[in-house]
């Protein structure tokens, strides 16, 4: 939740939304290439949840280290190695806690590496047409691109997704079918009515609304 200006501290109250990541030191190969192993996954998140006290309550963060935690870290792209990574990120609605549950269970079983994966609840839905929230959990996980399968796998998860009326992402999509868009976004075809009315020849396009027919 977003803290109201009263809570902040004084010294922060003129200035409440300025952005000053952390930086650690700039050296070019601080973060090792291609460190995202099974094992170092493992050990990173065995210490990450260790690092994370029991119970807390009420504690104000600054924006970077809440919403951009990596943007201290230089070169933490080369964690992922030459191959690169997916990010995929879903939500479901409440009451399908079990899809979402289901899901990370086949993750795990698969033993799909993730150095960063993060849940967090939506509330309101937006009214926009092709907004991604809903009332319920998403979940963001990054994913190398090079593992065995993986497109396959992820569309499994998809239709299982949208069978429980989640969406994905699409501002990190890149991979989706075409024929899941539908019942992700129930209200597509006004967005395409809408496209076909104010830009009829097609100008303003991009890779993505080709591949998905937006």
């Amino acid at each position: 939740d977003h803290a109201p200006l009263a809570a902040l501290p004084a010294r922060a109250r003129s200035a409440p939304l300025s952005f000053r990541p952390t930086r650690l030191p700039a050296a070019p190969a601080y973060v090792p290439e291609g460190l995202l192993t099974r094992r170092t996954v493992g050990l990173f998140n065995e210490l990450w949840y260790r690092r994370a006290p029991r119970a807390r309550r009420g504690e104000l963060q600054r924006l970077s280290a809440f919403f951009h935690p990596l943007d201290g870290v230089p070169h933490w792209n080369r964690v992922y190695g030459r191959g690169g990574f997916v990010q995929y990120q879903f939500v479901v609605g409440h009451g399908r806690e079990e899809t979402l549950r289901r899901i990370v269970g086949r993750i795990a079983r698969r033993r799909c590496p993730s150095f960063l994966a993060v849940l967090k609840r939506f509330g309101d839905a937006d009214p926009g047409w092709l907004s991604f929230p809903v009332p319920g959990w998403t979940l963001a996980l990054d994913i190398p691109a090079n593992l065995p399968g993986l497109g396959a796998f992820l569309d499994e998860l998809d239709a299982e997704v949208a069978a429980a009326g989640g969406r994905v992402y699409l501002a990190k999509d890149s991979r989706l079918r075409p024929d899941l868009l539908t019942a992700m976004y129930p209200r597509l075809d006004d967005f395409r009515a809408l496209r076909a009315e104010l830009d009829p020849r097609g100008v303003f396009v991009s890779d993505l609304a080709r591949r998905l027919t937006l």
